[in-house]
């Protein structure tokens, strides 16, 4: 897959900024990237963080990525995803969690192009990616099997703010159970127009929210700074800054929040 860096807008305001991703270009598939070593050295995330667009009939070569694991959160078309000898389909509103060193590849089986969020920690570099020739000296598969999370709203619900709803889509340690191998943890939130959460500090934990549909702002309380972040756009919080969201879109809008490390309410301070 064709990789580019796409990053054409750094802001920072007071302790929040925004970054946005460039149009995609056609071909195999595009990443714009968002969060990352190379489009953002000066934010210290533990995961590179971008969207990616496969046409239909296109897919990613076969590929590991060596001690990586990748989230994949579908925003439109559909995806047969590979995890070694397993294939599994996701559609719009699915993610898929594949663990480090897998054989995979994903490909675009609907009508109308594959959009997904995409993650890898620790963060991608080209050579943690294994593919072409160099497949043969890691032949075999791994014990790794894919993560499907089928409904974003199928979480642990929390309700931090008014008129807004907060779902865990995948929490390494609020499920322990499912033995999740990451280390962040990301939340799938809808607000209702005017819907917010109100000032809040992670403690030790940063936050990235990208914003799927509608338009957010986010607010700090020293001097009044906001800055509005767009559909497709994101906004990085460093740890322990106080900060809020609003809905500022006449329709509902969603958000993914990634935290590092995860997110628990211990580490939520809420602040009036």
């Amino acid at each position: 897959m064709h990789r580019t860096v796409l990053l054409i807008l750094i802001c920072f305001l007071l302790s929040a900024g925004c970054v946005s991703p460039t149009p995609s270009a056609e071909g195999a598939g595009e990443y714009a990237g968002l969060i990352g070593e190379e489009e953002t050295p000066e934010i210290p995330a533990n995961y590179s963080l971008g969207t990616v667009v496969i046409p239909p009939g296109n897919a990613t070569p076969l590929h590991r990525m060596a001690g990586s694991t990748e989230f994949v959160f579908l925003t439109a078309g559909e995806a047969e995803i590979r995890c070694d000898n397993q294939t599994v389909t996701a559609r719009a509103g699915e993610s898929v969690l594949l663990p480090e060193g897998v054989l995979q590849s994903i490909a675009s089986v609907g009508e109308r192009d594959l959009r997904y969020v995409d993650v890898i920690e620790p963060p991608f570099t080209v050579e943690n990616e294994i593919s072409g020739d160099d497949l043969a000296l890691l032949a075999g598969t791994t014990d790794g099997v894919p993560v499907v999370i089928p409904d974003p709203r199928a979480g642990a619900e929390w309700n931090l703010g008014a008129d807004m709803r907060i779902y865990t889509l995948a929490n390494p340690v609020l499920t322990e159970e499912a033995g999740l191998p990451i280390g962040y943890s990301v939340a799938y939130v809808e607000l209702l127009p005017g819907g917010s959460i109100r000032y809040n500090r992670l403690n030790g934990s940063s936050e990235v929210v990208y914003v799927l549909d509608g338009e957010v702002e986010v607010f700090t309380p020293a001097g009044g700074g906001a800055v509005r972040v767009a559909a497709g756009s994101a906004a990085y919080v460093p740890p322990d800054e106080v900060k809020g969201y609003r809905n500022v879109a006449a329709t509902n809008s969603t958000v993914l929040s990634f935290v590092d490390p995860a997110w628990t309410p211990e580490r939520t301070e809420m602040l009036e």
